[in-house]
């Protein structure tokens, strides 16, 4: 017997090697503590500048205009990615915003109008 036949039988290590390398070469996650500045806002900020341009006979649409156009700012302001996207936003959301104004204003005028006033 050289000393080695009963390691780990009495309780010692639980039966492994102190000297052995380890050889586990399982799974590695790598998570990054910081996470990436997503651009959301930026896309919603275009979103409702879309939807106002298209929709903008509709008086909601002054509300999503002006959605946008704080959306798009917050974007800028934060430093956030996509800023193309977020100046696309509130361009287009306040192109939605004058069509929309314009067109109430243009309704109301051929109202009166039509009524006489």
């Amino acid at each position: 017997m050289n000393g080695n036949e009963n390691f780990g039988q009495n309780g010692d290590n639980n039966g492994y090697n102190s000297y052995a390398p380890n050889n586990y070469n399982g799974p590695v996650v790598v998570s990054n503590a910081i996470p990436e500045k997503s651009g959301g806002k930026a896309v919603g900020s275009l979103v409702c500048g879309i939807i106002s341009i298209v929709g903008f006979w509709s008086f909601i649409t002054i509300v999503v205009s002006i959605v946008g156009i704080i959306l798009g700012i917050i974007n800028i302001a934060q430093k956030n990615p996509q800023k193309g996207m977020a100046i696309a936003g509130i361009i287009t959301s306040v192109l939605g915003l004058l069509l929309s104004v314009g067109y109430i204003f243009l309704y109301v005028v051929l109202s009166m109008a039509v009524a006489g006033f």
